[in-house]
């Protein structure tokens, strides 16, 4: 069984204090693939934004290679990175 890299419950995702996503839940495993598709404006960025540091999770869940999203600091980007 592969183990979870990137997982999310019930996210919220703010940027400039505006919800941009809500209520992202989300697993991916070592290997998997996945693909974001969207119109334009409608989170896909902010998504990504949050996964490596430069937006912080708000509300709900997640971890990404057992970093927590919600405490991850900028001098950990870095060491989280390698580990991709």
């Amino acid at each position: 069984m592969s183990e979870a890299i990137l997982s999310l419950q019930n996210a919220g995702i703010y940027q400039e204090n505006e919800m941009v996503l809500n209520n992202v839940t989300l697993e991916v495993k070592r290997g998997e693939f996945i693909y974001l598709i969207g119109k334009t404006g409608s989170g896909k960025s902010s998504f990504l934004k949050t996964l490596y540091g430069d937006l912080t999770l708000k509300e709900g869940e997640g971890t990404i290679v057992d970093y927590d999203l919600h405490t991850l600091k900028e001098k950990d980007v870095p060491y989280l990175r390698r580990k991709l």
